[in-house]
């Protein structure tokens, strides 16, 4: 085999690899399961493909590059991510992405434009079959995975060591499965593109034998009981609008031979509607008359039935509402920052710079919101309407293009064909046609899915590639283009062979990024249970490892201040001192960083307030601290009661009880809140206001009457 076959043989196995093990990927030795390995593997391919590449154009000595309709969107949605960057509140989580979620930023993107390319450029249609079978081989073994989650057995909870059962999740995994993706409504995402891929394969008329339809069919079985199991909204209008848009295209297309599509398409509604009765929906509209609860659903709950939560109850939010404020919090950055943004992924920043107050009325009123669960609302804030401007261009010029082809699929593929007009050929133009079909109706899924959430990293890699899939399915070799470079450039030679140690040191950063990760989880770990001796040592690896992580820098902050304090207590002034200051700089320099960054100032004033009980100067550190980052999240009430509390140990107790009242304010069933009113009222002689709020706790929590009546009756004594 000549070298130039090889390496573009590697190229197609490297593609197949990432479908198949990306998806798969996951280990419980970093501080995210899911994500964060998945963008590592992304970005390790990456590395590998475009490095195979850049070798094919060496040994060629011509720049290998097809182009296609889909070029220059994708070269302005760059440019914007670009230009968002370097204008962003944070470039560092701009650069990288958020710190836990990582897809999203720059460097993943250039990724998956990368891999784009690389595609269009080496491969062909044998390579996207190829591709095509083992993701759904992937996608079989990961449905199995959620579907015996919904029966009480994880995979996960036998590699983690507690038995083949659930008992290692936190999360009510039988309600919801997650399988290898982490989060339901990421799965279901998933399982939406593939439905439509599993369904073209069973209409495949080269496959008619009766075993293999019977295989075709149970793998639609699996994927959609699966998808059924995650309880996934978004999840389940994203396959409705897949599967409405492949049989209405697919019928239009078949005119001719409609008859040949009926049989199937109504087995496969047979089988989805007898799933749902047995099963039920994520939606209690259509349970209401369709869904008979039986033995094999016993955990089956209704995500429908949540009681939207009132300023007094203490319910659960209905995600539904909880998104409408998220949502009226990005218009808002928009607003701000109009052209290009606030930053690629800063959505965890500026987000709370624009926070309504009505967050605070919700259940999930103090959980951390990084992304804007509307991918499309997303981007306007974070990049702006150039961002989100460049990166509909995209959409629709994919919707074009593909439409376009699809309707004139036969024309186009004939070229690509050895005898077209046979029976053989006819039939294989037929099957190309139907997966193109297939791998757009699933792309189409995302427009939803992506509308109630957001991308990840499975779901990012087959929204850039699926395009590229369609493009080398349907585009005639004749077209291609391959620039050979003009004569007497033969010297450019070696200046080519810098992309490849390019590649190849890029893989050993993304290498030492999985390591420095590895021991930031486990000095977090050890942080936890007071171990922060051997926790200083675990983050000391990780920050030399990445010296420029502000959340390794300040997580070691942490462990140095802490262990100021036990050298402190054990009379070592000496070493408190080096240990105060070494705590200091270090969360300085998270800061310094990562200036927006709201989490590092609550670990600074976790730092002061830990310092404190060695200096009381401190405390005066830790009130600037919070006070920091109060302006950066203005309208978050627990911020500001924990600057009351930090006012009252410092012996301001009026500006204490001012502060902790305007919490209330803002969050008028916030308990603890109101209960530390009620004791420094009455430590100032104030009773009966202390009795107001004691009664308000009342009816915030019955369950409490009891003692609560008590001591109002001792107040009013």
């Amino acid at each position: 085999m000549k070298p130039d076959n090889f390496l573009q043989n590697v190229i197609a196995w490297l593609f197949t690899a990432l479908f198949f093990w990306v998806p798969l990927f996951f280990t419980p030795l970093n501080s995210e399961l899911f994500e964060f390995n998945k963008i590592i593997l992304v970005y390790s391919f990456t590395a590998l493909i475009t490095g195979a590449w850049t070798a094919r154009m060496i040994l060629q000595k011509k720049l290998i590059f097809k182009r296609s309709f889909l070029d220059i969107p994708l070269v302005l949605f760059l440019i914007s991510q670009f230009s968002s960057t370097l204008l962003s509140i944070d470039p560092h989580t701009s650069i990288f992405g958020y710190y836990s979620r990582f897809n999203g930023g720059l460097l993943s993107t250039i990724s998956y434009l990368l891999m784009y390319w690389a595609f269009v450029a080496n491969c062909d249609i044998k390579d996207v079959k190829k591709i095509v079978k083992f993701s759904l081989i992937s996608a079989i073994l990961i449905s199995i995975y959620g579907i015996l989650e919904h029966f009480g057995h994880s995979f996960s909870c036998l590699m983690f060591g507690t038995g083949f059962n659930v008992e290692c999740w936190v999360q009510k995994v039988q309600e919801r499965v997650f399988a290898t993706l982490g989060q339901p409504n990421w799965l279901a995402a998933y399982l939406t593109i593939l439905i439509p891929v599993s369904i073209a394969n069973s209409l495949n008329p080269a496959k008619k034998s009766g075993i293999t339809q019977l295989f075709n069919y149970l793998i639609i079985f699996i994927f959609y009981l699966c998808l059924l199991f995650t309880q996934s909204r978004s999840g389940f209008l994203g396959f409705v609008l897949s599967f409405a848009v492949f049989w209405v295209i697919l019928f239009i297309i078949n005119h001719h031979q409609i008859k040949s599509i009926i049989r199937p398409f109504l087995i496969l509604n047979s089988i989805f509607l007898i799933l749902v009765v047995v099963f039920g929906s994520p939606f209690s509209q259509i349970n209401k008359y369709l869904y008979y609860k039986s033995y094999f659903s016993p955990n089956q709950t209704n995500t429908q039935q949540l009681v939207p939560i009132t300023s007094l109850d203490g319910g659960i939010s209905e995600s539904g509402d909880i998104r409408k404020i998220v949502w009226k919090g990005a218009w808002r950055v928009f607003k701000h920052y109009p052209v290009f943004g606030s930053g690629v992924e800063t959505f965890a920043y500026s987000y709370y710079n624009f926070r309504p107050i009505e967050h605070n009325l919700v259940s999930e009123w103090d959980f951390l919101y990084n992304k804007a669960h509307n991918e499309y609302l997303n981007y306007l804030s974070t990049t702006g309407i150039f961002g989100l401007g460049t990166y509909l261009l995209f959409i629709c010029s994919f919707l074009y293009i593909n439409l376009k082809s699809i309707f004139n699929f036969k024309f186009l593929i004939s070229k690509q064909i050895p005898n077209p007009k046979s029976q053989l050929g006819q039939l294989e133009i037929r099957s190309i046609r139907n997966l193109s079909l297939a791998l757009f109706s699933g792309w189409m899924s995302l427009l939803v899915t992506n509308f109630f959430g957001f991308s990840v990293v499975v779901t990012s890699l087959y929204f850039y590639l699926i395009p590229a899939f369609t493009i080398v399915l349907s585009k005639p070799e004749d077209q291609s283009v391959h620039k050979s470079l003009s004569p007497g450039t033969y010297h450019l030679t070696p200046y080519l062979i810098i992309p490849v140690f390019f590649a190849f040191y890029i893989l050993h950063f993304t290498l030492n990024l999985w390591r420095a990760d590895f021991f930031y989880n486990q000095g977090q770990k050890l942080s936890k249970t007071g171990q922060f001796y051997e926790s200083y040592q675990k983050l000391h690896q990780a920050v030399k490892i990445s010296p420029n992580e502000p959340v390794f820098l300040s997580e070691i902050s942490v462990a140095a201040g802490n262990l100021a304090l036990i050298a402190d207590q054990q009379n070592q002034a000496s070493s408190s001192s080096e240990l105060t200051q070494l705590a200091i700089n270090y969360s300085d320099k998270s800061l310094k960083i990562s200036p927006a960054n709201l989490n590092l100032y609550k670990t600074q004033v976790k730092l002061f307030y830990t310092l404190s009980t060695i200096k009381p100067e401190y405390l005066n550190k830790t009130i600037e601290a919070i006070t920091q980052a109060i302006v950066l999240s203005p309208t978050d009430p627990k911020l500001i009661y924990n600057l009351g509390l930090l006012y009252g140990k410092a012996g301001q107790g009026e500006l204490a009880i001012k502060t902790i009242e305007k919490s209330v304010e803002m969050k008028p069933n916030y308990f603890e809140a109101r209960n530390t009113l009620a004791i420094f009222y009455e430590d100032i002689g104030e009773n009966q206001k202390a009795v107001e709020q004691l009664k308000f706790l009342i009816k915030m929590s019955p369950e409490n009457k009891e003692t609560l009546e008590n001591k109002i009756k001792q107040l009013e004594q």
